[in-house]
C-alpha cells in the first residue's frame, strides 16, 4: 500500500499552480472562454429576435460548446505534456526525487496543482461570463450552466491525466508532446470512424439522413473524452436527441447521465493510475 503524506502533495501542488497561473497562455485562454461565451451569447441573441443583445444559457453552451471542447483539451496537454519526461529530462526530477516525496505524491500534486490552474482559468473564463448573461437575460438554466462550467473542468482535469500518462512513458519532452497531439487527434476523428463503419455495415448516407441509425453507433462517446463531455451536457439541459445536419435523432436509453459520468470517471483515474505504475518503473 502507498503510503501519502498530504504535506508535500500540497507543497508540489501550490508550486505547480503558482508557476503555471501567471502564464501569458493561461492568462489568454482565461479571457478567450469569457470572450467567447459573450460572443456566443450575443450571436444566439440575434438569432432569437429577442429584447436583448445576449441570448439565453442553453443557446450559448449549444454554440461554444464544440470550440470549448477543443481548446481546453489542448490547454490540458500543454500543461501535462512535460511534467515527468520535460523534467526527468532537465534533471530537475532528479532533484525533487532526492527529497523525503514518494513519487506518487510527487504525481498526485502534479495533477492536482495543474488541475487547479484548469479549474481557476475555467472558472473565471465561463463564471463571469455566465453572471452576465444571468444580469442581462436572467437565471433560467442556470443550473444546467453550473453543470456544463463542472464538466468542462472534468473535460479539462481528464486530458491532463491522460497527457501526465503519456508523459510518464515517454522518455523525451518531443514524444510527449506527439503523443498529447495524438490524444487531441483521436478525439477528433473517432466520430468520423464511427460513421465509416456504419457505412460499412450496410447503412447508406439516406438512412443517416433520416436518423437511421444503430443503437450501437452511440457508444462512440464512450472511446472520445470531449465526444462523452458534448453528450454529457446535452442531457445536463434535458435534451435527449441531436439535431444536426438535416436530420434528428433520439438518443438510445442507455446511455443515460450516470453511465456517462461513470465513464468520465472511468477515463480521469485509470490513465493517473497508469502514470503512477509507469513513473514508478522509470529510471531517473
Amino acid at each position: 500500500m502507498v503510503d501519502v503524506h498530504v504535506r508535500p502533495i500540497v507543497t508540489i501542488a501550490k508550486k505547480e499552480f503558482l508557476d503555471n497561473i501567471r502564464n501569458r497562455w493561461i492568462i489568454l485562454l482565461t479571457v478567450l472562454l469569457f470572450l467567447l461565451v459573450i460572443v456566443f451569447s450575443y450571436l444566439a441573441g440575434g438569432q432569437s429576435g429577442g429584447d436583448s443583445a445576449l441570448g439565453d444559457m442553453q443557446s450559448t453552451v449549444f454554440g461554444l460548446l464544440s470550440i470549448s471542447t477543443i481548446l481546453i483539451p489542448l490547454i490540458a496537454i500543454l500543461l501535462g505534456f512535460s511534467t515527468i519526461s520535460g523534467e526527468a529530462e532537465s534533471g530537475a526530477l532528479h532533484v525533487v526525487l532526492t527529497c523525503p516525496v514518494t513519487r506518487f505524491e510527487v504525481l498526485l500534486g502534479k495533477l492536482l496543482g495543474l488541475g487547479s490552474v484548469i479549474v481557476a482559468a475555467v472558472l473565471i473564463g465561463f463564471g463571469l461570463g455566465g453572471i452576465l448573461i444571468t444580469a442581462t437575460v436572467g437565471s433560467e438554466s442556470w443550473l444546467s450552466y453550473l453543470a456544463f462550467i463542472g464538466l468542462t473542468i472534468l473535460l479539462g482535469v481528464t486530458v491532463l491525466s491522460l497527457s501526465i500518462c503519456i508523459s510518464a512513458y515517454c522518455k523525451r519532452r518531443i514524444t510527449s508532446i506527439g503523443g498529447g497531439l495524438v490524444i487531441l487527434f483521436w478525439g477528433m476523428i473517432i466520430g468520423t470512424v464511427f460513421f465509416a463503419v456504419v457505412l460499412g455495415t450496410g447503412y447508406t448516407l439516406d438512412d443517416l439522413m433520416t436518423g437511421n441509425i444503430p443503437d450501437w453507433f452511440w457508444i462512440e462517446p464512450l472511446f472520445s473524452v470531449p465526444d462523452l463531455t458534448q453528450m454529457t451536457v446535452m442531457k445536463a439541459f434535458g435534451m435527449n436527441d441531436i439535431s444536426m445536419m438535416g436530420f434528428s435523432v433520439n438518443l438510445p436509453d442507455y446511455m443515460s447521465t450516470p453511465l456517462l459520468l461513470f465513464a468520465h470517471l472511468l477515463w480521469l483515474f485509470i490513465p493517473i493510475l497508469l502514470a503512477y505504475l509507469l513513473f514508478k518503473r522509470r529510471d531517473i
